[in-house]
């Protein structure tokens, strides 16, 4: 179990940097338009695969360690997720 619950994190954090990565090279060639839409789909992908995490979890576990998986999951994505976009604000910041 802890070895699908370390993969599942790896590729999260692998999809958050590679978008991130990804909006720093665009921010810093000047792109107008949708900027940020690369970092929200990495976010949304996260979430659309959040009950896949779940669900085998109380499969392979039970229901309280996957609603606990679950919650801090969560909680580590949104803190990396917000981490990132003050790294990206910071590197992109024009100084006057």
């Amino acid at each position: 179990m802890s070895l699908f619950w370390t993969i599942w994190a790896g590729v999260v954090v692998g999809l958050l940097l590679l978008a991130s990565l990804i909006e720093i090279s665009g921010a810093r060639s000047g792109f107008q338009g949708a900027n940020g839409f690369i970092l929200f789909t990495s976010g949304y992908l996260t979430v659309l695969s959040s009950p896949v995490l779940f669900i085998v979890t109380w499969i392979w576990a039970d229901l309280l360690t996957a609603f606990i998986v679950w919650g801090i999951g969560a909680a580590v994505y949104a803190a990396l997720f917000m981490g990132m976009v003050k790294v990206i604000e910071r590197m992109t910041r024009k100084d006057s």
